[in-house]
């Protein structure tokens, strides 16, 4: 079957013969663009109108497993996904047009996410990291080929290899690519961005999707190479048999921008057989499509009792089988970009993919709004998590989060409504579902243990949480002179990870980070690497540093052999406290500067 790949947050709909784009969070029309007509008679687009927003997202791996510690940006803001692959950017700088965040681990491709963003929503995202491994190689100066075992190939003439400056390089070149199926079944997770492009007239299209390639080219010591000036490289896509017969005998290119977040025209690739085959003049991800015209489309979708269905997967198929998907928000809500004019078919799909729930919709001549869409779930899909958080005086809390955890990777942000809260969970498989819920009482900064439940289906009470005894505030202060630089969560951003390895006697690493302010308007950070056995001591340390001011800038450690104390070494949920004083280089001079520190601990 064909597929239409979804990014979410803005809700992507794209597909393996059409892809579109739909965008989540929004209970109103969002606009194509602001910037005018193009030269084709549609908006052109405007990335620049910003709205304050927030994005929580989760990164998996290629075996469907967390990914931890990876860097997740979005304009300035940074962070780092806890050990359940979650990361989450609260009130942060996002363009209306395009939201756009990027990850990036060691060992794998750049993953990211785009779309169109609502004030004062969370956009949810899912983004599955591609691995990324050295593919082949050929001297620089003779050129060569390489060829991916299920298909995928680059051609490289002689001399047109330089490195980063421009200058002609005829060394080992080694090659790391990727093909990205279209028909995959895991398509809306592995997309590049979403499927819109930005046209050479600077319109908004949808794209249908015909496959991807990335491709990097780095020297022996893992330096960027370029293609030279005036050369071109050609890149051969294979073409699924589901999508041959269907395949346009000259199709578009469309590079990823990774600076803007975009798909951009630039070239054409010629059917060759089974295969797409086009000249580039450089490397990134690359994507055959045919561009067509989008509407927005916005809804909500609630369950039993009229509660909203939050961060659910959504998928919409065309009447040729191929589809989009993407998430519902906190709120049950849902907006983003459709093919114009077409029957859809709007379909609920549970943890495993799996349709629970279908609708026909459209078709749609201009942008709709369905409003409430009530979804009746199968009972054997439908696990209602419920319970009360109280505060320190065992009172309701009011302004609060349930923050829910479950296997495959499925995480959940559910605000609390005078003390109690409601997560309904689409399973799948007759098994029981385990889960664990955190209790946060945002008025104190206080929350709760981690509690365990267990369900297959119906209501599972997980009883009166206390949100109290545990602080949820995280700081870190550095004193330099006698002057205090202060981080503190909220509104600051930390996370810390351990990270695996072992250093010397000690079986564990850590590793934690913050970064002052929110947005585009982030000021400073700081970051301490140590080795530990998990338990109250002192440790050595491996690295840090610590950015606050432009007059503060990138203090790292002078002497040989820091040392950092930990006085509070809590289990995942709780914190690591400790402090160290060490001489760091501040603007240039060594400085005593002491530290004191709370993280809490994915």
């Amino acid at each position: 079957m064909r597929k239409l790949l979804s990014n979410f947050s803005a809700f992507t709909f794209l597909t393996i013969c059409f892809s579109f784009f739909l965008l989540q969070g929004c209970q109103r029309e969002i606009d194509g663009g602001t910037g005018g007509p193009g030269p084709g008679g549609g908006p052109a687009v405007n990335d620049n109108e910003m709205v304050v927003a927030g994005v929580r997202g989760v990164v998996i791996d290629e075996n469907n497993q967390p990914v931890q510690g990876a860097t997740v940006t979005s304009g300035t803001s940074n962070t780092t996904t806890d050990r359940y692959g979650v990361f989450r950017f609260n009130n942060i700088n996002l363009s209306k047009a395009n939201g756009y965040v990027k990850v990036n681990k060691p060992g794998y491709f750049t993953g990211s996410r785009t779309f169109v963003s609502t004030p004062g929503r969370t956009h949810n995202v899912r983004i599955r990291l591609l691995p990324k491994s050295n593919t082949g190689n050929f001297a620089g100066g003779a050129g060569g080929t390489v060829s991916l075992p299920g298909g995928g190939k680059l051609s490289m003439p002689a001399s047109a290899v330089t490195d980063a400056g421009g200058n002609a390089y005829t060394g080992t070149v080694n090659i790391a690519m990727t093909w990205i199926d279209p028909t995959s079944p895991n398509l809306a997770e592995i997309l590049i961005g979403d499927l819109r492009g930005v046209t050479t007239g600077g319109e908004e299209r949808g794209l249908e999707t015909f496959g991807m390639l990335g491709v990097e080219m780095t020297g022996p010591g893992g330096q960027p190479l370029k293609i030279a000036t005036g050369k071109t490289a050609e890149l051969t896509f294979p073409i699924p048999a589901a999508l041959q017969a269907n395949a346009p005998a000259t199709i578009d290119m469309w590079h990823f921008d990774e600076t803007k977040g975009r798909w951009i025209q630039e070239g054409t690739a010629t059917k060759t057989g089974n295969n797409y085959v086009a000249l580039v003049s450089h490397f990134s991800f690359w994507n055959c499509d045919a561009p067509f015209p989008l509407i927005n489309l916005c809804m909500t979708l609630v369950g039993e009792g009229n509660a909203p269905l939050n961060n659910v997967q959504v998928r919409i198929k065309r009447q040729n089988g191929s589809y989009g998907t993407g998430w519902t928000d906190s709120t049950g809500s849902l907006c983003g970009k459709v093919p114009k004019n077409e029957a859809l078919v709007l379909q609920v799909l549970d943890q495993c993919n799996n349709a629970i729930f279908s609708q026909n919709i459209g078709p749609f001549s201009a942008d709709a709004n369905l409003g409430n869409i009530t979804v009746a779930l199968p009972p054997s899909n439908n696990l209602i998590i419920t319970g009360t958080i109280t505060n320190c005086a065992n009172t309701n809390v009011t302004n609060g989060t349930a923050i829910v955890y479950t296997g495959g990777s499925h995480s959940y942000s559910v605000p609390v409504n005078n003390g109690g809260f409601s997560l309904t969970v689409l399973r799948c498989g007759s098994g029981a579902l385990n889960f664990s819920v955190i209790g946060v009482d945002n008025s104190t900064s206080q929350q709760s243990l981690p509690v365990s439940g267990s369900g297959t289906s119906g209501t599972v009470n997980v009883g009166t949480i206390q949100a109290c005894g545990t602080s949820s505030l995280q700081f870190a202060e550095y004193i330099i002179d006698g002057t205090p630089y202060n981080f503190s969560a909220p509104p600051d951003q930390f996370n810390c990870v351990d990270s695996s390895g072992t250093w010397g006697p000690y079986p564990n690493k850590t590793i934690f980070w913050g970064f002052k302010g929110t947005g585009n308007t982030a000021v400073g950070s700081f970051n301490l690497y140590f080795a530990n056995n998990q338990q109250p001591g002192t440790y050595p340390i491996e690295s840090g540093t610590m950015q606050y001011t432009a007059s503060v800038q990138a203090l790292q450690f002078a002497g040989p052999n820091p040392v950092v104390n930990i006085t509070s070494y809590g289990n995942p949920g709780s914190f690591i406290e400790g402090n160290f004083t060490e001489v760091m280089i501040v603007s240039g001079t060594p400085k005593t500067v002491s530290c004191t520190f709370r993280i809490r601990r994915n």
